[in-house]
């Protein structure tokens, strides 16, 4: 399943962009296109999930219940009329920076605190390479804190591996399993709701993985 959520963020980052600097619309539409490495594009999601026959003891979620009851990104995007912003438009920046106020601030789920479950994203290492590593970011986009602004807070992981296992390899999406709490906090590259005590995590598979 699709984030909505993530889809939105996604494509207003690449267009802000676009709209703000006209002469980096070239670098930014070549960053759009698939990655040799990834094939994905910036502000694309993950595709639906291979089917688990166990998680185990974990809840497998989705990122559109992190969200709060009530809070929808569309209400904040109708409200800024960013649809009558034309190119390099000072008042791009202006909305830029209430954006980044507000889903900085963008409230959690208090639901899934202390919650142990199983979430699919892509990994933004912290702490060097992603070969070993002991802190990361997960997403639910392509590109975020990289190519794109961070998504809202609500809507970024802070991940730390669990003291009693060693760095961990990942891949660049990834199938992560812990327990997760409503921390905020303010990493080098993104301001996140909420942090996860790793305990294990694989390569994302998804449905075109089946066999025929």
């Amino acid at each position: 399943m699709k984030s909505k959520i993530a889809m939105v963020c996604g494509a207003l980052m690449v267009a802000y962009v676009a709209a703000c600097n006209p002469v980096a619309s070239a670098a930014d539409k070549r960053a759009a296109q698939p990655s040799s490495d990834s094939g994905y594009r910036v502000g694309e999601t993950l595709p639906p999930m291979k089917p688990r026959t166990t998680s185990g003891p974990y809840e497998d979620i989705t990122w559109d219940l992190l969200l709060p009851e009530g809070w929808s990104v569309e209400k904040i995007m109708d409200s800024l009329n960013l649809n009558e912003l034309g190119d390099n438009d000072p008042k791009a920046r202006d909305a830029m920076k209430t954006i980044r106020e507000m889903w900085d601030k963008a409230p959690t789920n208090p639901k899934f605190d202390n919650r142990r479950v199983s979430i699919a994203g892509f990994v933004v290492p912290l702490d060097g390479e992603r070969e070993k590593t002991r802190e990361f970011l997960l997403v639910p986009y392509f590109g975020a804190c990289i190519h794109a602004p961070a998504p809202p807070a609500n809507q970024v992981i802070h991940v730390v591996v669990n003291k009693a296992a060693n760095s961990i390899k990942l891949s660049p999406t990834a199938l992560i399993s812990g327990t997760l709490r409503v921390v905020r906090s303010d990493t080098k590259l993104a301001v996140t709701g909420y942090e996860m005590t790793l305990d294990a995590a694989e390569p994302f598979k998804h449905e075109d993985d089946l066999p025929i």
